[in-house]
């Protein structure tokens, strides 16, 4: 009776060790460099602020720091937590003036600037759908924008200089949507995308993005993915004293580290 009962019991397990078999913890190191464009009219924090990140800082991608990721992929769901880093830079002849935590820059002045934006990703996927090697699932989670804008000017007619002046404009985004994935040739071809999108009193967010992985080795691969989000938010829609839209896109390159 005890080894019928043990017998019964390895039965059992077999399509949970199945499973297990298949879950995976993968860790990365990565670079991308983005596009970044978009402006601010309003005011944050009390103070003004009105600038365009093109037309009048004129900023151009500068350089980027080594991004993380960690995900966990099982036959449920999968977790990801992700960081990022990019800095821009800016030198320009404004054309009219620019306001930035309380300080003037008038048209005329030459404005040197660097933006700095942070990224943090945290993301819950649970796959409703699965077949053997696809499956279709639903996003959970968030995503945290943390920007700071320097800028430094002067006046060439009055000579007078505008010291750096800091803005600092933190943006949490709900991450919410379907994404999708498959694996081939035995898992050593990984790939998903996803599309997230949140309205909200007129605002509204678009992510979306697309990932490709392949391990020519069981525990070490390559990955290429590209990444773009639209940020808009009109004047009264959620910030009732602020308009502020923001893009973001680019392509980025990792190794990868599965276990």
């Amino acid at each position: 009776m005890f080894q019928r009962m043990v017998a019964i019991g390895l039965v059992s397990c077999v399509p949970l060790l199945a499973e297990d078999l298949v879950r995976s913890f993968q860790v990365d190191v990565h670079s991308v460099a983005p596009t970044f464009e978009g402006h601010f009219q309003g005011v944050q924090n009390g103070n003004p602020l009105v600038v365009d990140l093109q037309n009048d800082f004129g900023i151009q991608k500068s350089s980027t720091k080594v991004g993380f990721g960690m995900e966990y992929q099982g036959p449920r769901f999968a977790l990801e937590v992700s960081a990022e880093e990019q800095d821009y830079q800016g030198h320009n002849y404004i054309q009219r003036d620019v306001q930035l935590n309380g300080a003037t820059f008038h048209a005329g002045a030459i404005v040197d600037s660097t933006v700095k934006l942070k990224d943090y990703t945290f993301n819950w996927t649970i796959r409703a759908l699965k077949w053997p090697q696809f499956w279709i699932g639903i996003d959970l989670g968030a995503r945290v924008w943390d920007l700071d804008m320097t800028a430094s000017a002067y006046e060439p007619l009055t000579t007078a200089y505008v010291p750096p002046v800091t803005e600092k404009v933190p943006l949490p985004i709900p991450q919410i949507g379907l994404s999708t994935g498959f694996d081939a040739f035995d898992r050593r071809v990984v790939a998903k995308g996803y599309f997230h999108l949140l309205t909200y009193k007129g605002a509204s967010y678009h992510h979306a993005g697309a990932d490709l992985r392949y391990f020519p080795l069981r525990w070490l691969g390559v990955r290429v993915f590209t990444d773009s989000e639209k940020f808009n938010v009109p004047n009264g829609s959620i910030k009732d004293d602020l308009e502020l839209q923001l893009n973001r896109q680019g392509t980025g390159f990792g190794v990868v580290a599965r276990f």
